[in-house]
């Protein structure tokens, strides 16, 4: 039977239809096998890996600027190795949270199970105090981020004005109390950690009242040269309110230039603590029961009996009651 092309149409579609009403439900899962094929092989392309750690070095310190190396560790954690990664460094001002410095650092691929160092290197005012962020991206991996904390830049000596003298301990000495201030003897020792001679240098010491932070009193001092090795003290009072908490510092100078700082806690307050609810603990320090004499570092002496050439009294004075009891036999 010959069909016109109007009906061979029709009956062609009549047949599509029936295909697919019979093959839709295997056309669909083909077409989910295919699906989730696709999406593994898009996960197993994709490597995981971290950041470990971060190391931040002084490279360069000048008065005004320093220059850091951040050394950071990336580990390759599961999935396959990984290609050219980006990592992104970030820097924060630690007291208003703004942003300060912002770059990138491309590295190399890393094999599964391995780890790469990245250096990068940034320049920050020799001043406050930062948090160094680190993290990833690129190279087809995910990956975590790390932090760390840049404290107190203006503490890093200038590279012209490195000394090998060192503050290594504080002690302190209630000297008298009297009209409601405390007279506190300041001893600070002093090494020279190096293989050379030191540059004669000044040190200041200065009490500062730790909650209002306010200067109470400063005294200067210097220390000249110290061999390799030694350790020296040097000695001021600083005469503060009683019944007050400070902390104490001792600042080392050259010239113009701060090289070194140390500092302790003295408190001579009460200390008030909760315990718990309503309940407190008050203790009082009495500054007057810790008053020390101060030494006068004098020796001392110890009788030396004194001699004189020849025989001693006793020794002459037998010769001669030898010399008259002969005398007497003889003309007795």
């Amino acid at each position: 039977m010959i069909l016109s092309e109007k009906e061979r149409v029709k009956r062609y579609r009549e047949d599509w239809q029936v295909t697919m009403t019979t093959f839709s439900p295997r056309w669909l899962l083909l077409l989910v096998a295919v699906v989730l094929l696709v999406t593994a092989a898009g996960c197993l392309k994709e490597g995981s890996a971290g950041v470990t750690g971060i190391t931040v070095e002084p490279v360069n310190v000048t008065a005004g600027k320093v220059v850091l190396n951040v050394s950071t560790t990336v580990q390759h954690w599961s999935g396959p190795g990984l290609g050219a990664g980006v990592l992104r460094i970030e820097v924060l001002d630690d007291e208003t949270g703004l942003r300060v410095h912002e770059g990138t650092q491309e590295f190399g691929p890393i094999s599964p199970g391995t780890t790469v160092v990245v250096p990068y290197e940034l320049t920050l005012p020799r001043r406050g105090s930062y948090r160094v962020r680190a993290s990833l991206a690129g190279g087809g991996l995910r990956g975590t981020g790390g932090e760390v904390m840049v404290r107190s830049l203006e503490r890093l000596p200038p590279d012209t004005a490195r000394t090998p003298i060192t503050i290594t301990d504080m002690d302190f000495l209630v000297r008298g109390v009297a009209n409601g201030r405390a007279q506190i003897e300041t001893e600070v020792q002093l090494t020279n950690q190096g293989t050379g001679p030191n540059p004669d240098l000044t040190v200041e010491i200065k009490a500062r009242e730790a909650s209002a932070r306010l200067l109470a009193d400063r005294q200067w001092t210097t220390v000249g040269a110290v061999r390799p090795g030694a350790t020296v003290t040097r000695n001021v009072t600083l005469s503060v309110p009683d019944q007050h908490n400070y902390e104490v510092e001792a600042v080392l100078w050259s010239g113009d230039v701060i090289v070194e700082r140390g500092s302790r806690s003295v408190n001579l307050a009460p200390n008030a603590t909760a315990t718990g609810g309503q309940e407190f603990t008050v203790r009082k320090i009495d500054t007057g029961e810790f008053i020390t004499a101060r030494e006068t570092g004098a020796m001392v002496p110890v009788p030396v009996p004194t001699r004189t050439p020849g025989f001693g009294v006793p020794a002459s004075l037998a010769a001669l009651a030898l010399v008259l009891l002969g005398w007497r036999r003889n003309h007795g």
